[in-house]
Parts: structure tokens; sequence; C-alpha cells
């Protein structure tokens, strides 16, 4: 019965959290987002390494409900809803300090793999991203019930310091 219930919430991971990615000094990272989505400055927002994200797609194609469930967006069953939905994707290019990664248990600020564990009240799935929110620092496939990428937190403020970039997540998949 617990499985059953920690299975639901997203958070049953075979045994126990495996390990996290490094991640460079500087990376581009991507937010997935419904386009009407916005979010003001101090917002945290939940992104993935646009390289992980396309050796995902490259590996797992590029259909928009697949690559959403793939971002534990979409449940195992749904996505009619989603296949009718605009998405955009935003790229950022961000330093790692500005990053953190959603570890549940873990100390707030310590570093793993480089990169500063979120603060306590940043350990719980956002917006959009809860379906597949595991607490490990990286993201459940809803449709596979599996790993998929490492996730990442980071102000709106602080990821758009250098610029970013907004495409129709549609358009990103044909090129990706």
């Amino acid at each position: 019965m617990i499985a059953i219930v920690l299975a639901s919430i997203g958070l049953a991971h075979g045994q126990s959290c495996a390990d996290v990615n490094s991640i460079p000094e500087s990376a581009q990272v991507a937010w997935v987002s419904p386009v009407a989505k916005s979010v003001g400055m101090n917002s945290w927002i939940e992104t993935v390494r646009v390289a992980d994200l396309r050796a995902w797609i490259r590996e797992n194609g590029s259909d928009q409900v697949r690559v959403l469930k793939g971002l534990g967006m979409v449940r195992t069953k749904g996505g009619k809803w989603a296949a009718k939905r605009s998405y955009k994707i935003t790229i950022f290019d961000v330093k790692r300090e500005w990053l953190c990664r959603p570890i549940e248990g873990a100390t707030p600020g310590t570093l793993d793999q480089g990169v500063s564990v979120c603060e306590e009240k940043q350990h719980k799935g956002l917006w959009g991203h809860k379906r597949g929110y595991t607490g490990c620092g990286y993201i459940e496939d809803t449709l596979s019930r599996s790993r998929s990428l490492d996730a990442y937190r980071v102000r709106w403020g602080e990821a758009s310091r250098w610029g970013f970039c907004v495409l129709p997540l549609e358009r990103f998949l044909e090129g990706a």
C-alpha cells in the first residue's frame, strides 16, 4: 500500500535515488512550459540541460506528448489535452552557481556534483512538473516510469541575466 502511494506521488524509484550528473561551469538550460505560462523575477523554474534534452529526444523521439512525459509534465495515460496545447521552450545560458538541485533529505547549500542543493522550500514539485518530481535531483519519465533528465531549479531573474531565447516547442523538436 505504501509503495502505491509513493509511486502515485512520484517518489518510488526502485531502491533509492541514483547519482546525478555533473554540469560544467556554464551551460544552457531549458524551461518547457505552456505558451501562456509566465513567472515573476523571483520565481523559481525547473530546467534541464539543453544538451541532455536533445540527446533524450534523439533516443526517444520528438513527439511533443512523448517529450512532455519524458519531462514528467504529463501523466502516463494522459496526453490528449497536451497534444492540443501550445508549449514553448525558453533557453538560458547560466552559471552553475545560479542553479540548485531539488534533493529531499540533503542539506541545503551543500554541493552535489558541483551544484548546490536547493533550499528546503524548493524540495517539492513545481507547477507543471509535479507528476515527474522525484526529490532526487532528476525527473521521472511518466511513460516508462524510469529515470529521465537531471532537474535544476533557478530563479527567473538569475536565469535571464544573460538573456534568453523562446521558441515554440514544436519548432525546437524539429531541429533537435
